[in-house]
């Protein structure tokens, strides 16, 4: 990191920002890992255990890395076709 970053951060925590969490920003919205989705991939794993990373993907609109990401954190499983 910077030593502008720094001096950034720390002028903003003494002068103005006392919370540390995120604030809103414009951009879009988290969608690929709310409990609906999570529930559609685990339907199609059930469905066919031997469904690829990248079906799922097409078939809900959601990218590769979201697929594995909710196989993995969400839904603890390790194994799951490329």
């Amino acid at each position: 990191m910077s030593r502008q970053a720094i001096a950034k951060w720390c002028d903003m925590f003494e002068n103005r920002c006392s919370d540390i969490d995120d604030a809103e920003r414009e951009g879009r919205p988290l969608t690929a890992t709310n409990s609906e989705i999570v529930a559609r991939v685990n339907e199609s794993i059930l469905a066919n255990i031997r469904v690829a990373v990248d079906k799922i993907a097409i078939k809900l609109d959601i990218s590769h890395g979201s697929v594995h990401k909710i196989t993995v954190k969400h839904l603890e499983s390790s194994k799951v076709c490329a």
